[in-house]
C-alpha cells in the first residue's frame, strides 16, 4: 500500500493516501482564464513519480529525466509485507535506491548503512519488490521469465496506450509478454506461455532458415529431398565406374616413352603414305605417256605441206628422213627411261608398303600395351576425379540429412505443440474453481457498471492462452475504458484473496476520459466498495469537471477521499509547484 509521495524540494505538494478509494483532483481556480488548463498540473507526474520509485528505467528527456528535475530527489512510503518502508530516488542518480525501515529478514539484501538505509542497485531493487508484491522467484536466466516491471504496470498504467486494450500496458508490447502476465495474474500456468514462446521461437527459426535455402542463401544446402536424391544416385553410378576403372587400371612403367614411340611411328607412318601415294599418282603419269609416245610419220608431214602448196626440194627431203630416223631414237631413248623409271617406282611403292605394314604393326604393339596399361599420371587424375565425386556424394548425403531434420523438426514441433496444448488444456480444467474467482470478479465488477455483466474469456488454443472481454454495447471508447476498470479491480481483489502482498491500483484520469458520467459514478463507487471490503486501495486522478456529483448514489460522499487538490492559474498549485514543459509520454 502506499503511504506517501514527497520531495526534496519545499515547492512539491506532498500527497498522503489511505486504505480505499483516494482522489487527486485537478481544479480550476476561481481567478484561472479560458487559457489556464488543467493539463501539466501533475496529474501524470504523480504516476510517472510512483513508477520511478518502483524501479522504472530513466531515459534522458523522458519522464522524470528532465533538466528541470535534475535536481530533484522523491520518496514513497510504501508497505511490503507487514514493514512500511521508505523509498528515495534521486533523478541525477537513477541507478541507486535508498531504502530505510526494510527489516533483515529479506535474504539477500545491501546492509544497512551508517545513515540507517540500505542501497540498492536498480535491478536489486527490482528483485525485492518481485519477491515482496509478487512473490516471484524465478531466476534470470530464462529468457522468458514473469518481469515485477512488467506485472506492476497492471497496476498502475501509464501513457495513452495503456488504456487502449485491458491485457496490454504498452502499445508494442509482445505477445509471449502479454501471455505470460496475464496467465499469471489470474492464476493459470504461466510457464505454458513460456513454452508456447519456445516453440514459436524454433518455428521462427525454421522458416527463416527455409527461406534463406530457398533463396539460395545458404550454399550447403540446397534443393529439394527429391532433387537431392537424384544427384544422389548420380555420383553414385559415376563413382562404381571410377571405381572399377582404378580397379582395372595398370601402370606401364615405360608408359611415356611407349606413347612416343607410337607416336613417332604414327608420324612415320603418315609420311610413308603420303610418299606411296606421290609415288602412285607419277607412275600412272609414266604410264599413260608411255602408252602414248609414237613418232609422228614423214608422209604425214608432207602431205601437210603438199596441201598447202608447198614443194619440197631433194636435199630437203632428203632431211625431213633424217629427222624423222633422229626422233624415233629419241623416242626410243624416252620409252626405255619411262620403263626404268615405271620399274623403279614400282619398287619404292612395294618397298613402302612393306614398310607400311611394318609401321603398322609395330604401332599396333605399342598401341595395344597403351590401351591394356595407363600412365601413373592418368592414374592419379582418375584418383582425383573419383575422390572428387566421392566428396560430392558425402555432401549431398549431408544436404538430404540437413533437410530430412528440418523436416523433422518441422514435425516435432508441431508434435509439441499439440502436446502442449493437451497439457495446458487439461491444467486449464484442474484450475477451474481457481480461474473461475476472476471471471467471477469481472462479472461483478461489470454488473455494478452496467446492467447486464460482462464477460471475461479465457481460451486454451494452440498458439497459447487467448483472452478477450466482452460486455454489451461495447462500441464506444467509454465502454473500452471500463472493461480496463473492471478487469484490473478484478486482478486487484483476486491477488490478495491469493495472499499476494500487491494491494494498491492505480489510474490516470485517461482512464475516465469519454466514459458516461453514470458509469464514472459507478466505477468510484464501486472501486471504494471493493478496496473497503478487501483493505486495498485505490489511487485515481480526476479532473473536476469529470465528477458526476449528480450520479452518485446517495449517501455516497466523493469529497472525502480526495487527498489532494491541483489548480490552475499559479504554478504553487500544481503538483511540484513549478512550471516546466511536460516531458514526452515514456
Amino acid at each position: 500500500m502506499i503511504h506517501e509521495i514527497r520531495a526534496n524540494k519545499t515547492s512539491f505538494r506532498p500527497i498522503r493516501f489511505t486504505p480505499g478509494l483516494n482522489v487527486v483532483l485537478a481544479d480550476r481556480a476561481e481567478d484561472s482564464s479560458r487559457k489556464d488548463t488543467r493539463n501539466g498540473l501533475g496529474k501524470s507526474t504523480l504516476i510517472e513519480i510512483i513508477h520511478f520509485c518502483l524501479g522504472a528505467r530513466v531515459s534522458r528527456g523522458r519522464g522524470l529525466a528532465v533538466q528541470a528535475l535534475a535536481e530533484w530527489t522523491f520518496t514513497m512510503e510504501i508497505s511490503l509485507g507487514d514493514e512500511r518502508i521508505t523509498v528515495t530516488r534521486a533523478v541525477a542518480k537513477p541507478r541507486n535506491v535508498r531504502v530505510s525501515g526494510l527489516s533483515k529478514d529479506w535474504p539477500g539484501i545491501p546492509p544497512i548503512e551508517l545513515t540507517g538505509e540500505r542501497s540498492f542497485t536498480q535491478k536489486e531493487w527490482r528483485a525485492l519488490l518481485g519477491k515482496a508484491l509478487f512473490s516471484l522467484t524465478t531466476p534470470e536466466v530464462p529468457k522468458y521469465k514473469p518481469s515485477f516491471r512488467s506485472l506492476i504496470s497492471y497496476f498502475v498504467r501509464r501513457g495513452h496506450h495503456a488504456f487502449g486494450d485491458p491485457f496490454f500496458y504498452f502499445r508494442n508490447q509482445q505477445t509471449w509478454d502479454v501471455q505470460l502476465h496475464v496467465a499469471l495474474l489470474l492464476g493459470l500456468e504461466w510457464r505454458h506461455a513460456v513454452q508456447w514462446q519456445k516453440l514459436k521461437d524454433r518455428d521462427k527459426d525454421l522458416k527463416n532458415f527455409r527461406q534463406l535455402v530457398d533463396r539460395g542463401a545458404v550454399p550447403h544446402i540446397r534443393g529439394s529431398i527429391g532433387e537431392l536424391e537424384a544427384e544422389r544416385v548420380t555420383l553414385l553410378q559415376e563413382i562404381e565406374d571410377s571405381s572399377r576403372a582404378l580397379d582395372n587400371f595398370k601402370v606401364h612403367p615405360q608408359y611415356e616413352s611407349i606413347q612416343q614411340g607410337a607416336n613417332q611411328l604414327t608420324e612415320e607412318l603418315h609420311a610413308a603414305t603420303n610418299a606411296n601415294v606421290l609415288t602412285a599418282r607419277r607412275l600412272k603419269l609414266y604410264q599413260q605417256a608411255i602408252e602414248s609416245e609414237e613418232p609422228p610419220l614423214a608422209e604425214s608431214i608432207e602431205q601437210v605441206y603438199r596441201e598447202m602448196g608447198v614443194v619440197f626440194s631433194e636435199t630437203i627431203q632428203r632431211s625431213l628422213a633424217e629427222a624423222k630416223e633422229f626422233y624415233g631414237l629419241v623416242v626410243k631413248d624416252r620409252r626405255r627411261f619411262l620403263k626404268r623409271e615405271i620399274a623403279r617406282l614400282r619398287r619404292d611403292m612395294t618397298e613402302t608398303h612393306a614398310k607400311i605394314r611394318e609401321l603398322t604393326e609395330a604401332r599396333a604393339d605399342l598401341l595395344q600395351i597403351l590401351s591394356e596399361h595407363g600412365a601413373l599420371k592418368e592414374m592419379v587424375k582418375l584418383r582425383e576425379r573419383h575422390s572428387v565425386k566421392c566428396e560430392e556424394l558425402e555432401h549431398v548425403k549431408r544436404q538430404i540429412s540437413h533437410q530430412r531434420q528440418m523436416e523433422s523438426d518441422k514435425r516435432e514441433i508441431a508434435r509439441d505443440r499439440a502436446e502442449l496444448t493437451d497439457l495446458a488444456t487439461r491444467d486449464h480444467e484442474e484450475r477451474r474453481d481457481t480461474r473461475d474467482i476472476p471471471v467471477r470478479l469481472f462479472n461483478l465488477n461489470s454488473q455494478a457498471l452496467y446492467r447486464a455483466s460482462g464477460r471475461l474469456i479465457i481460451n486454451v488454443t494452440d498458439s497459447g492462452f487467448k483472452f478477450d472481454i466482452e460486455i454489451s454495447k461495447s462500441g464506444s471508447d467509454g465502454i473500452s475504458k471500463m472493461k480496463i476498470f473492471c478487469f484490473d479491480l478484478a486482478i486487484l481483489e483476486f491477488c490478495t484473496s491469493r495472499d499476494l502482498s500487491i494491494d494498491f491500483l492505480v489510474h490516470d484520469s485517461e482512464m475516465y476520459d469519454g466514459v458516461d458520467s453514470r458509469q464514472r459514478a459507478a466505477a468510484l463507487e464501486r472501486a471504494r466498495e471493493v478496496t473497503e471490503r478487501t483493505g486495498t486501495q485505490y489511487i485515481c486522478a480526476l479532473n473536476s469537471d469529470m465528477v458526476p456529483y449528480d450520479d452518485f448514489r446517495e449517501g455516497f460522499n466523493f469529497d472525502e477521499h480526495i487527498r489532494c487538490r491541483l489548480t490552475d492559474g499559479e504554478a504553487s498549485g500544481t503538483l511540484l509547484g513549478i512550471v516546466f514543459d511536460p516531458p514526452a509520454e515514456p
